[in-house]
């Protein structure tokens, strides 16, 4: 469980990396001790943030779905593994429903597709612990995201923010 408030009381989880970690990143040098973004193309480029919280959640002893789609993209998310785990962990009538909900709540507010994932699915099935997770370096939650984020807690489970930064 994490000792952290959800993404709307403003609480944060504050994970640090050394600088030198992402020059090795960026070079993508092995020895990094963050491993790449599986998919490096357009909004994907790089990652590098995803990837150290993907790493600190493991030290947790969580599994972590780093590339996966939940209400956009709707060819390519039944394809993917992550959107999978989540299905099999929920159900996919629960999850299917967040869906429906999803896209009727941003096409009332004009918007033509649902939008604003959550960077992460964070899980321990054997606790039964499961959660999102938003990665953010210097940016703030999106106006999607504060539409979306209080639909997956609805109906599926917490989204928390984690705020990644470089170790002082």
């Amino acid at each position: 469980m994490i000792p952290c408030g959800t993404w709307e009381t403003g609480e944060e989880i504050h994970i640090t990396y050394k600088i030198e970690q992402r020059d090795l990143y960026d070079k993508k040098d092995p020895q990094c001790i963050y491993e790449q973004f599986p998919r490096q193309v357009g909004i994907n480029t790089g990652n590098f943030v995803e990837m150290v919280a993907k790493k600190y959640f493991e030290e947790l002893g969580y599994s972590v779905e780093i590339y996966y789609y939940l209400v956009r993209n709707k060819n390519k998310r039944e394809m993917m593994p992550g959107f999978q785990k989540i299905m099999s962990i929920f159900g996919e009538s629960k999850v299917r429903s967040l869906i429906s909900i999803a896209e009727s709540e941003f096409r009332s507010k004009g918007k033509r597709i649902a939008s604003g994932d959550p960077d992460l699915f964070v899980h321990n099935t054997k606790k039964k612990d499961y959660f999102f997770v938003e990665v953010k370096e210097d940016d703030k939650i999106t106006k999607n995201q504060m539409t979306l984020f209080p639909l997956i807690q609805k109906h599926l489970c917490p989204v928390y923010v984690a705020r990644v930064s470089v170790h002082q």
